[in-house]
Formats: C-alpha cells, structure tokens, sequence
C-alpha cells in the first residue's frame, strides 16, 4: 500500500504548506502554487490517499461532558453542552462528535473554523484532489500519559500546541517579544488543577517563574524530518476526528445499506417459506382431523350402538398396513363390513333393533341382538347366510335366539373363510 500524502497547513491564512509523501525525506515547503507545481512533475502523486492537518489556532479539541452512550442522543445535545465551551459562535464552526464517549459521559468533539476548512477544501478542489480525512494537527501527535502536558512549537508559524490528553489540549499564538515558555507558566499558574509534570517539545529557557511543584522535562525542537515522522505514527495510531468524510465511507455506508437490505430479504424469504410451511401443517392437521371425524361417523353408521371409538386411525392403519404386507389375517374389518351391509337392511324394519354387544375373538365375530320382533332378527340371519350362499368368503351361524319377556334376542357367530371351512361345506 502506497504511503499518503500529508498536507500540513501551517496557519489560519491558508497560504503556507508543507507536504511530504514518503516517511524519509523531509517536508517540502510552499504555497498553493508551488504545492500544484510539484503535483505536475509526476502526475501519479495526485492517486496517493491525502491526509491534511489544520493548524491548532483553527481548531479546538476538547471532551464534551454529555450523560449516556448513545451517540444520536448526544448529538441532539451537543449544541447545548457547547454553548458555555465554544468561544466562536456555533454557525462559525464545523462540529464533530466522536463514534462513541471515551469515557462514560465524555465524548471527544472536534470543533473545526468552517471559513478554514471552505478554503483549504475549494483549494484542494482546483487541484483535482480529494483528501481522505481533515483533521486537527495537534490529533496526530504522540498523546501524553496521565497527568503530564506535551508542549510542541508548530513548525514555521511556530505557535505552541499544548496537549493534555486524547482527544484535548490547547494552542495559543506566539507573541512577539515574548518567551513562549513564560506564554506557558502563566498559563500552568493560572490552571485549577495544573499537571504533575511537563514534558517540552521545544528549545527554551526555563523562566524564573515556573511553576515550582510542577516537574519540566525539555526536548530538542524536531526538525521538519521529524515532524513527518510524527504525522505519520500518529496518522496510524491515534483513533482521529475528521471533519470530513472518507471517500470510501460513502462507500462502505453504500454497502453497509447493501447488506442490510439483503439480510432484511433474505429474512423476509424465510419468513414466507415458515407461514407457507405453517399453512400446508395446518391444512393436512386439518384433513386428518376431517378424516377422524368421518371414520367415527361410518363406524357410528355401521355400529350405532358404539358409544366411544378409541384409535380408529390407529387401527385403521394397521389393517391398511397389514393388508399392504400381505399379513392381514383376524379379517376384524372385512366381517364388521360384511355384517354392517346386512345389519343396514334390517334396521329400517324394527326401530328396537340394537347392537347389545361386539366380541371378535379367534378370528372369529358375535354380535348378540335384540329387536322387538323375533322376525327380524331370523330375516338379518338369512339375509346373512344369503349373502354368504351368493358371495362366498365367511362361515355365519347362529348360537342361540329367544325371546324373553317380550324382547327377542340373537347371538350370530361369524368368521372368515377358511380351507377347512370349505372342505366340510363341500363334505356336507
């Protein structure tokens, strides 16, 4: 991956920059025009990704103190939590809230001079170039540990940046006349609650009013080689606020809503493939409650003096299951079948007639009668023995009959045809 292009713009003018597109060489130094004249000599620089830095005196960066975790609600509050930290009016600045607080009810804010960020963009805009991301200088440095300032004097305009922490400092102009170290005692005596220690990035004297119970570390100034190398660790490291966005972000929110359309069908897809499946279960639940019902209204029919039919399905599929297997032998429903068609006919004849009782046993089925009229029963029992004559296939025989205080009773035996059954009708 190539390294990017830094832009640095040194002050609030807009006018004087430095660049560098590699990590070795030290910055290169111009204006707008110099800056396009170098573009021109090798026109594969303007395809580098282009990260550009704005001075400190141009940007503010600061923890804002706003309840909660939710980044929509905190940027409904931001303007509010702003009114009493922001120095330039709202309308003058361009504001951007972190993706989320750095800790909880502190979320990092960057407050950008929009008139700046107009020029620097409409610039880069002639020039043919799309910068990746717009951030505040000071946000690229090495971020100081806890309790301890960095000093850095900014190259060329040579203001000092003061950072506190992630995410905060504060940048004050360098006045003529006037030791930046002694700009930076006043400030220290003057803070509520002033660092432990302090670490300059800068060549200076101390003065003699410094702070006597704050401990001061002094650096060498970088040189322009190293600052390019602090802007590109930094580029890297520092989780940054920009205050523009990425030209890939576009992008990647592009395909973020992609994807999440795609999911959306792709769970609506599902969703109908369940209420279609859902739908298909209840209608067969509902077929099979309707064949229930019809099986006991036959078997009602055929045996109205069942009163409770257990497992009719269940038995019913066994005898399918027995007939497909070739093992069926009790023949139970072939002979309820084959008295029932009898037992229909004689109904209509006596209304007294009744089932008093169903055995089947051995192959073998008795159904014990009564009717009002002995006649009936003997006509149900020759209409059977008929049957049987002209069809074939079972044995009929009657065990007892009677009549007992005007009731007439009958006990009929029946069973499927056997070969042995057949070979004593045909002795007989």
């Amino acid at each position: 991956m190539s390294d990017p292009l830094i832009l640095f713009v040194t002050d609030l003018a807009a006018t004087e920059l430095l660049w560098c597109a590699t990590a070795s060489p030290p910055p290169m130094r111009g204006d707008w025009a110099e800056f396009s004249e170098w573009l021109a000599e090798r026109p594969e620089r303007r395809t580098l990704p282009l990260s550009v830095l704005l001075p400190d005196q141009g940007c503010s960066r600061l923890m804002v103190p706003i309840p909660g975790a939710s980044r929509e609600k905190a940027l409904q509050a931001l303007p509010f939590a702003l009114e009493d930290l922001a120095l330039d009016e709202l309308d003058q600045l361009v504001t951007v809230l972190g993706d989320r607080p750095q800790t909880p009810g502190r979320w990092p804010v960057l407050l950008v001079n929009a008139e700046l960020r107009t020029r620097v963009l409409d610039a880069l805009s002639v020039l043919g170039l799309k910068p990746q991301q717009l951030v505040a200088a000071a946000d690229v440095l090495p971020v100081p540990e806890s309790g301890c300032f960095h000093v850095w004097t900014e190259p060329v305009s040579g203001s000092l940046s003061v950072v506190t922490g992630p995410h905060e400092g504060m940048a004050f102009a360098s006045l003529a006349g006037v030791n930046p170290a002694e700009q930076l005692a006043q400030i220290l005596t003057r803070l509520e609650h002033p660092p432990q220690r302090v670490v300059l990035q800068m060549a200076t004297e101390r003065p003699p009013d410094w702070p006597s119970s704050i401990e001061f570390e002094t650096h060498a100034e970088p040189t322009l080689a190293d600052w390019c190398v602090l802007w590109r660790a930094g580029l890297t490291t520092n989780r940054l606020l920009s205050a523009i966005a990425s030209p890939r972000a576009a992008g990647d929110q592009h395909w973020r809503r992609r994807w999440v359309q795609v999911a959306a069908a792709l769970v609506a897809v599902l969703g109908l493939v369940l209420l279609g499946q859902g739908i298909s279960a209840w209608q067969k639940n509902g077929q099979v409650q309707q064949l229930q019902v019809q099986i006991e209204r036959d078997v009602h029919a055929a045996l109205p003096q069942v009163t409770r039919i257990v497992n009719v399905q269940v038995q019913l599929q066994q005898a399918l299951d027995a007939r497909h297997s070739g093992t069926q032998s009790d023949g139970l429903l072939p002979t309820l079948a084959f008295f029932g068609a009898a037992y229909r006919v004689a109904q209509p004849n006596d209304p007294k007639l009744a089932i008093q009782s169903l055995q089947f046993s051995a192959h073998k089925l008795t159904v014990a009668l009564v009717a009002e009229k002995y006649t009936v029963l003997q006509k149900l029992l020759e209409q059977l023995q008929v049957t049987h004559a002209a069809a074939g296939g079972w044995v009929v025989s009657p065990i007892d009959a009677g009549v007992d205080a005007g009731v007439a009773h009958m006990r009929i035996g029946m069973e499927p045809l056997r070969p042995e059954h057949g070979s004593r009708e045909q002795a007989q």
